[in-house]
């Protein structure tokens, strides 16, 4: 289908999965200088690929039988493209003839062959990690390759006013399409696990049952005296307790990360992995008088400098994070006896000195506080954790480091 917005003259077109491997290229793949550390600002033309995001897509066309992209917007330019629009002819009454006439002359204009030299360099404007996705995908498997993909051809110029052209396509596609928030993904996702395990949490297990805020970001104002977590937070600790995700820069084990949030299990593995994430996040609050007391009576006060962390996102992150890697190296139960104490609190003057922000009466959640957090956590509790340089600067600054 021919088309046209503003200036622009478009093609709306079908390729198989075979032919977008074959023949759309990277910009670098058509020509070296776009591969070039000395590459100016001027020559380009679209962002640099992200190898993790490509790999995620590649396990979700191999792996998902419900897979759909939208369509692909490729830069044509160089070869001999042919446009021939295809006449139709129609035999109405003389009662409606005129408007058929106008039908089809709008039709043949619309529809038509579009034929390709195969001498053209076609890369992608919007859409690169799909299309990489996809020659990988091909490569890996030919189930895949008869899939359909659609494509929108647009002229490119590899002129300065023709770049010019093309990054502001480029940009305008970017600018506004609003992506898919979080929040968004928790509530919406059939491939994410941590979201479907998230959701089931929130629908239905009677130990988390409306204890759960269901808000669009982390925070949960001091004010709130009814909820434990939030659905935001609540899908982190699902991801915490269920991934290979790195905890302050050190290994641990687990599902895969990318591929847990981009595959689904099946039934049987969601629902062993949502009764083994149920069974850590009991065993965690419950070792808590003050969490204890919260599920039964059903109120906390998070105004109060006594009231434990374990309320706060922050906290949350923090103690699931160390919890995750010293249960691992069989020091779970030494972390449980330490919240037994019920001190990780911000009257513990080490965690107001870690968390307070004085100037502005304020806790400070920066990463940088977090990791330093659980990498005390876990060594005063027993294991040695890999600290880098600024680890070690960090620690000593807050002392917080121990000998």
């Amino acid at each position: 289908m021919r088309g046209r917005m503003g200036d622009w003259i478009y093609y709306v077109t079908l390729m198989s999965f075979e032919e977008v491997a074959r023949r759309v290229r990277l910009p670098e793949e058509i020509d070296k200088k776009y591969s070039s550390e000395d590459l100016k600002l001027g020559d380009w033309i679209q962002r640099k690929l992200s190898p993790s995001r490509t790999d995620q897509i590649v396990q979700y066309i191999l792996h998902q039988e419900e897979r759909f992209f939208n369509a692909l917007i490729l830069g044509i330019y160089d070869g001999e493209p042919k446009w021939q629009e295809v006449i139709l002819e129609g035999g109405g009454t003389a009662r409606n003839i005129e408007a058929e006439e106008e039908m089809n002359e709008y039709l043949s204009k619309t529809f038509g062959l579009l034929t390709l030299s195969g001498k053209e360099s076609i890369f992608a404007i919007d859409g690169q990690h799909r299309a990489v996705a996809i020659r990988k995908a091909v490569e890996k498997g030919s189930k895949v390759q008869g899939d359909e993909q659609a494509v929108i051809f647009i002229s490119h110029k590899p002129t300065p006013e023709g770049k010019i052209r093309t990054r502001r396509v480029f940009s305008t596609l970017n600018k506004y399409a609003k992506p898919v928030s979080e929040s968004e993904i928790i509530a919406l996702s059939e491939d994410s696990n941590s979201a479907i395990i998230t959701r089931r949490f929130v629908d239905t297990n009677s130990f988390l049952k409306e204890k759960v805020l269901v808000i669009k970001n982390r925070a949960i104002h001091r004010s709130n005296t009814s909820h434990l977590t939030n659905i935001m937070v609540l899908h982190d600790l699902v991801s915490i307790l269920s991934t290979n995700k790195s905890v302050a820069g050190n290994a641990v084990q687990g599902y895969d990360h990318a591929s847990f949030i981009a595959q689904r299990l099946s039934d049987d593995d969601i629902n062993k992995q949502f009764r083994k994430v149920e069974s850590e996040l009991k065993e965690v609050f419950e070792a808590i008088p003050s969490v204890k007391r919260f599920l039964t009576k059903g109120t906390v006060d998070r105004a109060s400098a006594k009231t434990s962390l374990i309320f706060r996102p922050i906290g949350q992150n923090v103690i699931f994070s160390a919890y995750k890697f010293l249960k691992e190296h069989r020091k779970g139960q030494a972390l449980l006896d330490y919240l037994k104490e019920d001190d990780f609190n911000l009257a513990n003057p080490t965690w107001k000195k870690l968390f307070w922000d004085e100037t502005t009466n304020e806790i400070d959640t920066k990463k940088s506080k977090q990791k330093a957090a659980i990498l005390y956590l876990v060594d005063s509790l027993g294991v040695k954790p890999r600290r880098t340089a600024k680890d070690e600067s960090d620690l000593k600054g807050l002392g917080l480091l121990q000998d």
